[in-house]
């Protein structure tokens, strides 16, 4: 179940997407392309396959269509399991949205 620290820190992103984009591009420095519109997607992402793949929070940068797509992971602890999982999540996303996908982790740490 998650914490009361990882739903504060989601909801920072639910109520102000636009936040994601401007970590990646301000803190981070990467480069991203030209969008009109940051929104909320949904976070399920599941493929038929029997494993089931659910992301924090995904976020869309659109010019019109898709950009970009964010896939927000918050990591509380160390969890060595997640690095096997998250890129099942970008290919997901990658796949049902067709446009490139990056992944940001926030941690507290």
């Amino acid at each position: 179940m998650p914490s009361y620290l990882h739903e504060a820190l989601l909801l920072l992103f639910r109520n102000r997407p636009a936040l994601a984009p401007e970590l990646l591009r301000d803190a981070l420095h990467v480069e991203l392309p030209s969008y009109t519109e940051v929104r909320i997607d949904s976070a399920d992402l599941t493929n038929i396959q029997p494993a089931e793949y659910r992301a924090d929070l995904v976020i869309l940068l659109l010019h019109g269509s898709p950009v970009l797509g964010i896939v927000l992971e918050l990591q509380l602890s160390h969890d060595e399991d997640k690095r096997y999982a998250w890129p099942a999540y970008v290919a997901n996303l990658r796949a049902r949205m067709r446009c490139p996908v990056c992944l940001l982790v926030v941690t507290a740490e």
